[in-house]
């Protein structure tokens, strides 16, 4: 195997301030080397008839919250044989190996990365995506497998963003993302089918796994306790259909469970992974005391609500002011402003009395605030606080 090395890394992480509607996030950016990789595992005399071109030096834009891949960071890639080696079977593989990961982005769904078949001006069409979920500091994940490298030149486009619609967390201000992306080129005898799990963990009963196809979509999944090929299955849904696909499961229980995919061909493949706990506490919230109690009509007073989550941590935490109810209108919440504490959030809420004479309560409903297993919070109601006369 003769190798050629142009390996670029994400070197550091810069922290900018970034308004979203219901509280204040932050997004990241970074720079990275000039240099990507590609390995060839060729005979030697072909290697010079692939054309890899590393097309831009380094990721292009921001790691930022967004609402979709292509306002995030992005990186394109082109690839291609010279008809000297039209009869050679030559696949590809976008991988990316995890040099270092921050504990809140492999906990945050909102954490993705996106592959797409075009340019960042000409997107084309997603190949495959996924999040960091259960990944860990040394792994590598399989982004795009086998792609058979033809004599028409092909562009992929990988994609780096956080999603808006996930709640991402305020706990990833701040946190390190140290990955290399690089490409394998192979040479092969015929173009066999490829089938595997590459990527199975468990945290807590929040099951995570990777599956590659390079042949065929993978259509359905299946969760079990038992190694033999299950009955019933959960469809995919056919838009996130593809060659690669990421699964989130959640189990209630401790023990060994069999993961299944199951592909367009019909063929199965399986792997194990033991859940050894089971978060089965909810965020736990509770309400202070009013700064002003009696309040007068049109003057403010404040109140803290502080919710924790010990175990997995909570996820959504983007607490607003319709979340909240109050036992009747003589006072309206004004604002919600949150800071991060040790394994959950201050919420500091601002009501304004808005008639005299009257009593009123602040409640909490259920599962407002959830941790990452889904758990949510028990309803939870504040002391009651008057409107007095002027």
């Amino acid at each position: 195997m003769n190798r050629k090395q142009l390996i670029y890394s994400i070197l550091a992480l810069f922290l900018i301030g970034f308004i979203v509607t219901g509280g204040t996030f932050a997004y990241l950016s970074w720079r990275s080397d000039n240099n990507k990789s590609v390995i060839f595992n060729t005979a030697k005399n072909l290697e010079k008839y692939i054309v890899y071109d590393e097309g831009d030096s380094k990721f292009i834009g921001d790691f930022k919250v967004s609402s979709t891949y292509t306002e995030g960071m992005h990186s394109t890639i082109s690839l291609y044989k010279t008809s000297e080696a039209a009869n050679v079977n030559l696949l590809a593989t976008i991988n990316m190996d995890v040099n270092s990961i921050g504990n809140y982005m492999k906990q945050s769904r909102a954490v993705k990365w996106t592959v797409t078949s075009g340019t960042s001006t000409n997107v084309g069409s997603v190949l495959a995506q996924g999040n960091f979920i259960g990944v860990n500091n040394g792994d590598t994940l399989t982004l795009v497998p086998n792609i058979e490298v033809t004599t028409t030149k092909t562009y992929y486009t990988v994609w780096l963003w956080i999603d808006s619609s996930l709640n991402p967390s305020d706990n990833l201000t701040g946190e390190t993302l140290d990955t290399t992306v690089w490409t394998e080129i192979s040479q092969v005898e015929g173009i066999e089918d490829k089938f595997e799990i590459t990527r199975i963990n468990a945290n807590y009963q929040d099951i995570s796994a990777t599956v590659v196809n390079n042949k065929h979509k993978i259509t359905a999944y299946a969760v079990t306790t038992s190694n033999t090929t299950p009955s019933s299955w959960t469809s995919i849904s056919s838009t996130e259909q593809s060659n690669v696909y990421n699964l989130n499961h959640t189990v209630s229980q401790t023990g060994t469970y069999y993961v299944w995919f199951k592909s367009d061909d019909n063929k199965t493949v399986s792997r194990s992974v033991v859940v050894t706990s089971v978060d089965t506490t909810a965020p736990v919230c509770t309400w202070g005391t009013f700064t002003d109690d009696p309040i007068q009509n049109n003057t403010t007073s404040e109140i803290v609500l502080t919710c924790i989550d010990n175990e997995s941590e909570i996820t959504i935490n983007n607490l607003k002011v319709d979340n909240i109810i109050t036992s009747n209108s003589n006072i309206t919440v004004m604002s919600i402003a949150r800071a991060t504490q040790s394994n959950g959030y201050k919420y500091t809420i601002t009501v304004k009395g808005t008639a005299n004479d009257g009593e009123t309560t602040l409640t909490l409903p259920a599962n407002t605030i959830k941790n990452a297993m889904g758990l949510g919070n028990e309803v939870k109601t504040s002391s009651a606080i008057t409107v007095a006369n002027t």
